[in-house]
């Protein structure tokens, strides 16, 4: 038998050991406590220059994600955090009013950092602690969940800003859906997927999970 035949047989097999073993989605156990005071959360923005980042540079500046996709992932956003029982928090529809002031109030001004743009909305909306999600990358899959030509591919930076103290956390979620054969570590991940190429709205989804528990949400 040749080498990559066994190393295919070897895969599928634990893949089915895997699912056998119910690999399927977990309960998580948040990183860190949850954040004590007044949380405010913040819409999705989604990047295209560096200077609108709160951390970090962008891969290429000037590309968008596709239309709708921002109003998808805040939808998404706020299903996490009812999962996960955040349920008192200042809404991003609240948030965005002052995103508005902020912006109205520097008009004029020589721009300012991201930093600053969003310490001052934390301050403007009174709150302990302001979640700012940011979507940097969004490629969609080329193909269907049974193979592809171009695999999904989301980035995703969450930052809880401490208002207060002026300090922040940043979680970063990356990923480029690889094949078992590519990345057997992710073997518990694939599975529970069905075995299948999933969507960039997917990849999102798992992403916020993940990260919104290592931030204690």
């Amino acid at each position: 038998m040749k080498r990559s035949a066994v190393f295919t047989v070897l895969a599928l097999s634990c893949l089915v050991l895997l699912a056998v073993a119910g690999c399927g989605k977990s309960t998580r156990t948040a990183a860190v406590p949850r954040p004590e005071g007044k949380l405010a959360v913040a819409g999705f923005s989604n990047p295209t220059f560096n200077w609108e980042l709160l951390a970090g540079y962008l891969d290429e500046e000037g590309k968008p994600a596709p239309a709708g996709t921002v109003e998808t992932l805040n939808m998404i956003l706020a299903d996490t955090l009812q999962q996960h029982q955040v349920f008192d928090y200042i809404t991003p529809d609240a948030v965005r009013q002052c995103e508005d002031v902020v912006v109205f109030e520097d008009s004029g001004k020589p721009r300012v950092s991201a930093w600053k743009y969003w310490l001052g909305v934390g301050k403007c909306i009174q709150a302990d602690f302001l979640l700012v999600p940011q979507l940097t990358t969004w490629r969609e899959r080329v193909g269907s969940d049974a193979g592809v030509e171009t695999p999904a591919s989301v980035a995703i930076d969450f930052y809880l800003i401490d208002v207060k103290n002026e300090r922040m956390l940043r979680s970063r979620y990356e990923e480029t859906q690889q094949s078992l054969l590519e990345n057997l570590y992710n073997a518990k991940k694939f599975a529970a997927r069905g075995g299948k190429w999933v969507t960039a709205t997917r990849l999102a989804r798992d992403g916020m999970d993940e990260k919104l528990t290592e931030l204690g949400l």
